[in-house]
């Protein structure tokens, strides 16, 4: 029996074995080429990655970026900007052409070439890297090539996902049991929220006893005290409400803003800010325009992390209520940007749709309303603006809670071992 030993800042071993005529394994073969105290390789392939903005890109980048003693590759599109960030980063990045066909959307077969591409793109690099688990960063499209080449290469395969891509792909018959097939390829499948692993279970039909749940977490910079706020601490001042995310419908913007005309008749001197790009940024605007909102309402797209820092220290409450796209499946994974406001020690309001009941304590750290509903979301903003010293007491408490739940040590090691198990397992 061959032992190997592969070592980071920790010492770990799993058996590689020989084949019955005695020859070395391949696996043996593989790892006899490295030197003995190599260390373990991974390779994530996903279908985008930053600085594309998204919460599943930020959540692996912070999992990467932290996961000392793996030599890490990503495999991932081009898209602009790449190069700034990639040559910045602390782990290697190979970027490819990945495109969509979607003139073959109509046939539900725009996945095709980018299947087809992703297949030859993942095992050229698989062959060179030659890591010992391959992950995939989605179970559709990225999942079923990446499957292929690892089961070709003979590498263990971990599946990652995020609580609105089961909902999605469940609607197309296709896709499901492409992502279902990827579950039951997987060694491990990670879940980023109980939501992900809810929607694998109950609508993939994923084996339960192969998903793991692994919560994003918070960076340090957000506890910083110099960027800690003070919730209507300064009444010469009006309140100032903050939103921070993608700019698409689920995320609810739109609905705040047809909420704050009510506040306004009680707080005249309310400014809402608005940090984040996407499609409907024009769209917001306008609106805003039309509900005379022009002078309370600041979009003010994406900002470096110093001005996000200042932006959350500089606000009373932060405001963002999330609802389910129920024609598309699209819903809100987590929530991660209201664990970061509750690490300033904001206040929040969100949505009582998706993951959000991890990252929002309803009553203690902030309130969870119909996303939907501009009464309802106007309502729960004039309970923080009136109670003053409620508002400062559930920012308190989100502070805490995020400082004792959403930290990235915890999640490192509960990666590492999954690693671990998962290149262990014969």
């Amino acid at each position: 029996m061959w032992i190997c030993r592969l070592t980071g800042r920790e010492e770990w071993t799993y058996d590689v074995g020989r084949t019955r005529g005695g020859a070395r394994s391949p696996r043996m073969r593989d790892l006899s080429r490295r030197s003995f105290f190599a260390l373990m390789r991974i390779l994530l392939v996903t279908d985008n990655y930053l600085p594309h903005l998204g919460g599943s890109r930020v959540y692996y980048h912070n999992l990467l970026s932290r996961l000392d003693g793996f030599e890490t590759l990503v495999l991932t599109r081009r898209i602009p900007g790449w190069r700034e960030f990639d040559s910045a980063q602390p782990y290697k990045i190979r970027r490819c052409r990945i495109e969509r066909a979607e003139w073959l959307r109509p046939l539900r077969l725009q996945f095709v070439p980018l299947g087809a591409n992703l297949l030859l793109q993942t095992f050229r690099a698989a062959r060179r890297f030659r890591p010992d688990v391959i992950l995939t960063g989605e179970l559709v499209p990225t999942g079923p090539p990446v499957a292929i080449v690892a089961a070709m290469l003979g590498k263990p395969l971990v599946a990652f996902t995020h609580a609105e891509e089961p909902s999605t792909i469940s609607r197309t018959r296709i896709q499901s049991r492409l992502a279902r097939r990827v579950c039951c390829r997987a060694r491990v499948v990670v879940a980023a929220s109980e939501n992900a692993r809810s929607g694998l279970t109950d609508l993939l039909r994923a084996p339960a006893d192969r998903i793991e749940v692994l919560l994003p977490a918070v960076a340090d910079e957000h506890f910083d005290p110099r960027y800690a706020a003070c919730p209507l601490s300064d009444p010469a001042r009006g309140p100032r409400l903050l939103s921070v995310g993608r700019l698409v419908e689920r995320k609810g913007h739109a609905t705040v803003l047809e909420a704050l005309p009510t506040v306004l008749k009680e707080f005249p001197s309310l400014r809402y800010r608005i940090v984040g790009t996407g499609p409907l940024a024009a769209d917001l605007a306008k609106q805003a325009a039309q509900l005379g909102l022009g002078e309370v309402v600041r979009l003010e797209g994406r900002v470096d992390g110093e001005s996000l820092l200042r932006a959350f220290a500089e606000s009373d409450c932060y405001v963002l209520p999330n609802f389910d796209i129920e024609r598309t499946g699209d819903t809100e994974g987590f929530g991660i940007a209201f664990a970061e406001a509750s690490a300033h020690g904001l206040p929040v309001v969100g949505g009582n749709a998706g993951g959000t009941s991890q990252s929002i304590l309803d009553g203690q750290t902030g309130l969870r309303v119909d996303g939907r509903d501009p009464e309802c979301v106007a309502r729960a903003i004039l309970r923080l603006l009136r109670d003053p010293e409620s508002a400062r007491r559930m920012g308190a408490e989100g502070r805490e809670h995020a400082s004792t739940e959403f930290r990235w040590p915890s999640r490192i090691e509960a990666l590492k071992d999954i690693l671990r198990r998962a290149a262990a397992r014969r």
